[in-house]
């Protein structure tokens, strides 16, 4: 009955950094915007709770607070694959760290997240181009065609993708992901057609941003058409023919949808109150959607929104430090193969060319199948091979 101890209740919490939100828009609906005037009317020091992991210079006409890591400089479109070798071997250990010691960022965004699948896809291609030994893989697809089907690319990247991510959630940093939209045609089985507002991003994108998201905003230009004099119209202009005509006037205005409509999909979330109607693009309005949306899931709690608030920040910071922790010694206790493969060469540069293709050679194909080490991950077959080295006289 030893489960029994684990089973445990839930609060909603209270904090915008609490979950993982997702605001969705077409180009230039004011994502980053957003994002700016919603963590510095959220957060007292947003310079220091608040970090935007910038995969694309939609910042730079905003002014922010030393907030902002431009990731995308560690790499141009060329080698976009050093973004992410950034992100993983630098940003993500180092946010790792500092929860142990005490973070003070609560908040990560990801700018957009459509750039970020695009870097670890440049990074993913050029590893597994590498492992099977081909100059270049151009695709996802081409990398299971590649590997002979031991690999799928799209399972490749989810999982490439997945743990950095899940190791700052598991270390309590909120994330809020921008991304983008398109409007796309679907074919219903019946034949009959229709248009929807989708994330732009393919379908393994969508299991790692969209799928972990509680709060999706989707931001949309809404269209109104009106008269010479501004007032809005319902009903086109009808010639003395009868036939109908547009107008010559319009206004247009963002707005932020939280729910699914007949024509934006990507919209909703895990909360029960949220408006049913489109609603005026403001920071403002923005939190005021999240904060009712929390609240009406707060049906027993006798403690106030403050009380909370004080109460779960507590709890994650001392939950952040354990996990934290944890991630730390399992790190030290792992090799890398690339670790491994460097060990490899050093100690066979005591053996010679007759050396390595009679002694050494004999035992890379019956341990890893391939006369060329470097192409293997497998740990537990690299040691073997790097113990058998060691213990080899020349």
């Amino acid at each position: 009955m030893s489960w029994r101890k684990k089973v445990v209740g839930n609060t909603p919490k209270v904090e915008l950094h609490s979950i993982t939100t997702l605001v969705a828009g077409t180009y230039k609906t004011g994502k980053t915007r957003l994002w700016k005037e919603v963590t510095e009317l959220h957060y007292d020091n947003p310079k220091e709770e608040t970090l935007l992991l910038a995969w694309e210079p939609g910042f730079e006409t905003w002014e922010l607070e030393e907030n902002v890591l431009p990731i995308f400089e560690e790499g141009s479109d060329e080698d976009a694959y050093k973004q992410w070798e950034f992100f993983k071997k630098e940003v993500v250990p180092g946010l790792v760290q500092e929860a142990k010691e005490g973070k003070k960022v609560k908040l990560i965004g990801f700018d957009t997240v459509d750039r970020c699948i695009d870097a670890a896809t440049a990074w993913l291609l050029k590893d597994r181009a590498k492992k099977y030994g081909v100059r270049q893989i151009a695709s996802l697809q081409e990398l299971t065609e590649v590997s002979k089907g031991a690999e799928n690319g799209y399972t490749a990247l989810y999982d490439e993708m997945k743990k950095p991510i899940d190791s700052l959630k598991a270390v309590k940093y909120g994330i809020m992901g921008l991304a983008w939209t398109k409007e796309k045609e679907t074919t219903l089985y019946n034949g009959m057609k229709y248009n929807s507002v989708e994330l732009m991003m393919h379908q393994t994108g969508r299991k790692i941003f969209e799928s972990q998201a509680s709060l999706i905003c989707c931001l949309f230009n809404e269209v109104v058409v009106t008269d010479k004099a501004g007032n809005e119209v319902s009903e086109n202009i009808k010639t003395k023919t009868g036939k109908e005509k547009g107008h010559n006037f319009h206004e247009t205005r963002t707005v932020m949808v939280f729910r699914p409509t007949e024509y934006i999909s990507i919209a909703g979330g895990r909360y029960t109150d949220l408006p049913e109607d489109p609603v005026e693009y403001s920071a403002e309005n923005f939190l005021k959607v999240f904060e009712d949306a929390v609240k009406g899931q707060l049906k027993k709690t006798t403690k106030s929104f403050e009380e909370l608030k004080v109460e779960q920040e507590a709890e994650r910071n001392e939950q952040a430090k354990e996990v934290a922790v944890r991630i730390e010694e399992s790190k030290e206790k792992q090799v890398s193969p690339d670790d491994l493969k460097s060990k490899i060469a050093t100690a066979m540069q005591r053996f010679d060319y007759n050396q390595r293709k009679d002694l050494i050679g004999p035992k890379f194909l019956e341990l890893l199948g391939d006369l060329d080490y470097r192409k293997s991950d497998n740990t537990t077959k690299l040691a073997e091979v790097l113990k058998f080295i060691e213990e080899l006289k020349a």
